[in-house]
């Protein structure tokens, strides 16, 4: 199996070949699972189709094989591509369109990426205290400036007050929040672990999801159906018209 490397990961880029290579990644280790900068050589000879290369990692000295699978070419024949590491192993992957999308500021996706990172590292504790550092910035960047000095279950209550979010994702995001307490307040008795480290980013992900990347993804599909109707999109406002049932999810357009 393959595990995707997201371009976020690439330390350093160069032109060889009349392809665009990463030559210095930070990424986890397939093997010893620690985060490390991987240094890939390029050495053998270019398909340009699909590329391989082996890589070895500085703190457990095994190697792995990382692989570019060519996607397009530039107008000045430089070609690009996704790359991939193998083996695979079990480690989170961000969640898909984060990196990607807008409505979310930078120092957000760092402490997001950040939270997987520790995550992966095993560090259970970390994971716990990043994920509440992650939820505060997704209130934040929401709520109304009045509140965003406030203590964080006055953040969420004022969440609560602006986006429809029903009874399940506040209690997700209450979950997420009383976690993140047990990590900075450490206690042999209450010490996270795995599970709910992995528990935690899993809540972040469907909050992020659902007041970031969602509204868009149905913002897109609406203005593909009113381009194919011939009609004028209709922009609607940040977090507007998606509301919770249940399990059911419905979009109003005003």
């Amino acid at each position: 199996m393959l595990r995707h490397i997201p371009q976020q990961c690439y330390v350093v880029q160069t032109i060889k070949d009349n392809y665009n290579l990463p030559v210095s990644i930070d990424t986890t280790c397939p093997h010893c699972r620690r985060r490390v900068n991987l240094s890939l050589p390029w050495d053998n000879p270019k398909t340009y189709v699909v590329e391989h290369c082996q890589a070895h990692c500085p703190a457990c000295q095994k190697s792995a094989t990382l692989i570019l699978m060519t996607d397009s070419t530039t107008d000045k024949g430089v070609r690009s591509g996704n790359l991939f590491i193998t083996p695979n192993d079990d480690i989170r992957q961000p969640l898909t369109g984060v990196a990607e999308t807008n409505k979310i500021e930078e120092g957000l996706k760092r402490a997001y990426f950040s939270t997987i990172n520790v995550l992966n590292a095993q560090e259970w504790t970390a994971t716990t205290i990043l994920s509440r550092r992650v939820l505060e910035g997704i209130t934040k960047s929401v709520i109304a400036e009045e509140h965003k000095n406030k203590n964080l279950p006055t953040q969420i209550r004022a969440l609560l007050t602006q986006i429809d979010l029903s009874k399940p994702i506040s209690t997700l995001a209450d979950a997420i929040r009383q976690g993140g307490t047990i990590g900075a307040h450490f206690d042999l008795e209450k010490e996270p672990n795995q599970e709910i480290a992995s528990l935690m980013v899993d809540l972040l992900d469907d909050l992020m999801e659902y007041i970031f990347i969602l509204p868009g993804r149905i913002q897109q599909l609406h203005d593909k159906m009113e381009k194919l109707s011939g009609t004028k999109p209709v922009v609607a406002p940040p977090h507007a018209g998606v509301s919770l049932n249940g399990a059911a999810k419905s979009v109003k357009a005003e």
